[in-house]
Parts: structure tokens; sequence; C-alpha cells
């Protein structure tokens, strides 16, 4: 069943948002508000409000907006549950196991992918075919312990292992290939098993639900790992490999180790470094670097000591560097991956080389110094701009300017030579999987900003989320079309739908589930807040006759006629106006 309403109220009425945001954002008290940097969207000037005494949070930039369940929801990229659940974890609030398959869409996709993981989990463990799989791990010294809490598994080399199980407990093949564990044979039309002989590392999403597969091959057939297909649960650019359990560890560390490879996060996490993440045996993403930088500020990319994994980590250096980290670079001897480093010396040596790293920059003048002929005039040259391509991704100004210094000490280069525009271009850069959203195109339909002309329409609105009273007038004296602001609008209609005389609109607004209606209502109360506007009958009168007579100058019909005849528009402007002031409703 779905979670209970009390309990729901319950956990809200117990849970600090101020505490909640405050651990991932920086916030100042600015009258009754706080206010800082929005983690939605990048900015240099705060525009993200929290009202504590509201308990909502608004950011006038990008317009996200709502209470502590949608904040989780946004920023952990939970579902509505998981967020009720993390906040009765915390609050101390004992939340209902497990909501049915029919609250949510996506849970058939869950479902299959949990059975997947649990059905090859089983068959490393316990299968004849599985001893390959088991010894090569006891090989790689993975201990039984770690198995369970990675949930690794066994793919038999079958086509119809896993789609047979699942057929016997009743799933659908349709459900298994949208879950991107199965496929259709275009031959035969057929569903087989996608993953066949392969080592299965589940990925799990923020919430500790598997949404995907990762499977390597332990032969030398290629491709040596494969992933699950992006699905509706799933998306391979957005996704990050062990977040769900380094979260806690990257916000109290105040760093986060990145590597390449599934089993080098392995090993490292068994060595006691609970910290470290991995992108799926892909180049990281923008979108990957943005969710890091939820939690935190410092990155430090341990890839491999080859040539290419120099390459890989630098690149991923820009768009960390983009995304406003401090970036360093963990040098391995050449050869060598974390796995290797661990298995030779422990944690004890991984533990130095982490100690040693350089920031990205030193990495990369390093690089230069040695391998490129500093005399040869050109080949300095296409050095130079390939570095200033890395600070001018830089948002922040001064560690940019820090970053010419070095670039200037280091090869001998004149600083005015480096201040030219091209070299402090803010541009962040771009990778395929996203690109970069404007705050404008955030969001889009209810809950955007309301446009001068729409402050009567945000007052009164304002009054009726927050007084029975005030809700039964407006219902009574307004029409939809009333409201210019289509997230001012929504709001009405919503508001429409509730008995204004059996109900507590100020507690019922709080309850309100749709995402675009919480945002518009965050809006008004942070607003509120930030300007100390107060709530009274005569303000609320004096705006909501101003929202009928502009109504009425924009030729919409009023809900009801002033009584007696027909009058010019200014006389019945003038007339309504009086009778809202007085709280009267002309009789018809």
């Amino acid at each position: 069943m779905a979670i209970p309403d009390h309990i729901i109220d319950e956990i809200r009425e117990r849970a600090d948002l101020l505490e909640v945001i405050g651990e991932v954002v920086a916030l100042k008290k600015r009258g009754k508000n706080f206010v800082g940097l929005c983690p939605f969207h990048p900015e240099k000037t705060p525009s993200f409000s929290v009202s504590p005494d509201k308990q909502m949070y608004y950011c006038f930039g990008c317009q996200a907006g709502g209470n502590v369940f949608s904040f989780l929801v946004e920023y952990e990229k939970l579902s509505f549950p998981d967020a009720v659940r993390a906040l009765g974890e915390r609050t101390g609030v004992e939340v209902p196991d497990r909501e049915t398959i029919a609250d949510d869409p996506n849970a058939p996709l869950h479902h299959a992918n949990r059975l997947a993981a649990e059905f090859y989990h089983h068959q490393l463990r316990e299968s004849p075919d599985g001893e390959i799989a088991r010894s090569y791990l006891a090989e790689r010294g993975i201990e039984p312990q770690t198995w369970e809490t990675f949930l690794l598994g066994w793919a038999p080399d079958e086509w119809d292992a896993l789609t047979g199980e699942a057929s016997r407990q009743g799933i659908e093949a349709q459900i298994l290939i949208a879950a991107g564990v199965a496929a259709r044979s275009e031959k035969t039309g057929g569903t087989y098993d996608r993953f066949r002989g392969r080592l299965c590392f589940p990925i799990r999403s923020v919430g500790g639900k598997v949404i995907a597969l990762s499977g390597r091959r332990l032969d030398d057939e290629e491709p040596k790992y494969l992933n699950s297909s992006d699905t509706a649960v799933f998306s391979k650019g957005r996704t990050l490999f062990n977040l769900d359990l380094a979260r806690s560890q990257i916000r109290r560390q105040g760093a986060v180790i990145v590597v390449e490879g599934n089993f080098d996060l392995v090993t490292l996490y068994q060595a006691g470094f609970r910290n470290v993440v991995a992108p799926l045996g892909t180049a990281m993403t923008s979108a990957q670097a943005r969710i890091l930088k939820r939690y935190t500020s410092t990155a430090y990319l341990a890839y491999d000591g080859d040539t290419a994994g120099e390459r890989s980590a630098f690149r991923a250096s820009d768009l960390l560097l983009g995304a406003g980290f401090a970036v360093r670079v963990v040098t391995l001897p050449e050869g060598r991956d974390p796995d290797d480093v661990i298995r030779d010396g422990g944690a004890e040596a991984f533990t130095a080389l982490i100690e040693a790293g350089q920031d990205v920059i030193d990495a990369k003048l390093e690089v230069v110094r040695s391998r490129v002929d500093l005399t040869d005039v050109m080949k300095k040259r296409r050095a130079i701009s390939r570095l200033l391509k890395s600070v001018k991704v830089v948002p922040d100004p001064v560690t940019q300017s820090l970053y010419l210094d070095k670039i200037s000490a280091g090869l001998g280069v004149p600083r005015d030579t480096l201040t030219v525009p091209s070299a402090i271009d803010r541009t962040r850069p771009r990778d395929e999987s996203t690109r970069e959203v404007k705050p404008k195109e955030r969001r889009q339909g209810p809950g955007t900003i309301a446009a001068p002309g729409a402050q009567d329409e945000r007052y009164v609105l304002l009054h009726a989320v927050n007084d029975s009273r005030w809700l039964a007038e407006t219902q009574a004296a307004c029409r939809p079309e009333y409201f210019v602001d289509a997230g001012y609008r929504a709001l009405f209609e919503h508001l429409a739908g509730y008995d204004a005389n059996a109900v507590n609109i100020a507690e019922e607004a709080h309850r309100v589930s749709d995402p675009d209606l919480q945002r518009v209502i965050a809006e008004l109360e942070v607003w509120r807040s930030a300007n100390g506007l107060p709530l009274s009958a005569e303000s609320f009168r004096d705006s909501l006759s101003q929202l009928l007579v502009k109504a009425i100058e924009r030729g919409v019909s009023p809900e009801f006629e002033p009584s007696g005849e027909r009058l010019a528009d200014a006389v019945r402007q003038r007339d309504l106006a009086r009778a809202i002031r007085q709280g009267e409703r002309p009789t018809s």
C-alpha cells in the first residue's frame, strides 16, 4: 500500500529543511530567510532562498522549489517514497517497507533489475557454473563479504538463464527488455539474456535500488565490459557506480576518489576506501561531474598508470574543473591500476599515492615540461593553448588567475600575455551525453517567476493558501482566465477543487504532491518571507479587486455581473472594485 498521509505529515513536521539543505549548501541568514548558491544550476550570486518558518525553499534563478521531500527528490534523485523513507530514518519515524507496484510506474523495471541481480548473485554463490567466477574473485583477493556488499553475480554463458527464471516467476519478456537486462532477436523475435558469461556488478540508484547491470568478461572476448542499455530508470551518462554507498563518506571526508574500473573500485572499497566512485567504464560526463558536486568540491582522479589512463584523467579533469572542483591527479606506477597497487602494497601504498596527488594544472605542466620540446616555439605555443583550454572552464576568477600564474611561472611566459579574452572565457566543456541547460530553460510550464504585472495574482493566491476564508472568497470571485501567469493559473485550478469550509488550507498546501504546484507555493511563501509582507483582509481584497479589474480590461468576463443594467466598462470596474473592498458579492 501507499505510505499513509499521517506518516508523511509526521515526518514533515519533524524534519528540519534548513538542516537538510544546510548539509549541502552554504547558507547565510538574510532577514527571516537563509540564502545560498543554488544546488540545481550554476550561479555566482545567491538566488536560492530557504524559509525556516514555512519549511520551503525556492530559487529565483531556475525556479526550483518545494518542501523537504521535493528537495530530496530533486537533489538526491530519489523517488517520493524513497525520500519519505530517507527522512523517516533521519527523524525516527517508521515507514512501511515498500510501496506496491501500482504506486510507482517504474516499479516493474526495478523489480526486474532486482530479480536479475539476485538471480546472478545466487549463480555466483551456489551454482556449479559459477565456479569459474568464484575462482577468479578468489584469485583477485575479493572476499565473499564483499560479494554480498556489492551483490556481485555470475551470468551463465547461456541464452535463456535469466529469461527462463523470469518466466517461471511470471515476469513478462517485455519488462526484461524495458529494464535493459534482455534483448529481442531480430531474426527469430525471441527474447534472450543480454548478459552471458559475465561477472555482474549491479548498478544502484542513489536511493539504493538496482537500476542496471554492468557485466565483465573473464576471457578475452570483446567487449570487456557491457552495461545495461539506457532505460526509464537508468542513464549511463548520469549514473556513477557505488555512489549510493559512497555519498555519505564523500561528504564526511570532503573528497571523492574517481577510478576507471569496477574492479578497481571494489578492491579499494574492500581495502577501506569508502569514498570511491566509477563512471561505468566510459568517459566521465559533465552530468556526472555536476552530480558529484552535490557532495564535495574536491576530486582525486586515480586512473590507470598508462597513456590512455592519463588522457582519460585529463579529459575528466576539465569537466570537473568546469563544475567548480579542486582536482588532484593521482599518479600510479607505469602500467599499474588501483587494483594492482592494493594487491602489491596494500592500503598504505594507495594512501601514499593519494597524499602525493598533484593539482591537475601542476600535473599537466609536468607532462608538458617532460614531453614537449619547449625550445620549439610552435610546440610550446600549442602546449600553452591546451593548458589555457583547461583554465578557461574554471568558473572562479580567482582560481583562474592563480592557474595563469602557475602557467606563467612554469613555462617562463610573461603573465600579461596569458590574460587575453580567450584565456578567461568561461565556456564550459561539452560532452555528448548532455548539454548545459540555461536557467531559463530548466523549468517549463507551471512554476515560473511572476512578471511584475502578476503581483496581484501572487498576493491573492498567497492569502488563499494560508486561510480557508480567503480561499473561499477567491473561489467565489475568480476564474482561471483571471490569472495571466501559467503557474498561478494552475494553482488556482487546483485550489478551486477544495471545499473551503471543510479543510485547513494551510495544512493542505503542504501536502500538494505535484512538483510544479509545489514550486509555485514555495515561490509565494519564500517571496512573502523575504519581503516581510503581512497578510490581512484589507490587502487581500485590494489585490482581489485589482485582479478583477485587470481581467475585465483584458476582455475577460467577470464571474458575476453587478446589479442593475449593464454599465460602461469604467463604471463596472469601479463598482466591482468597491464591492470587493467591502467584502460583498454583488448580486446577479
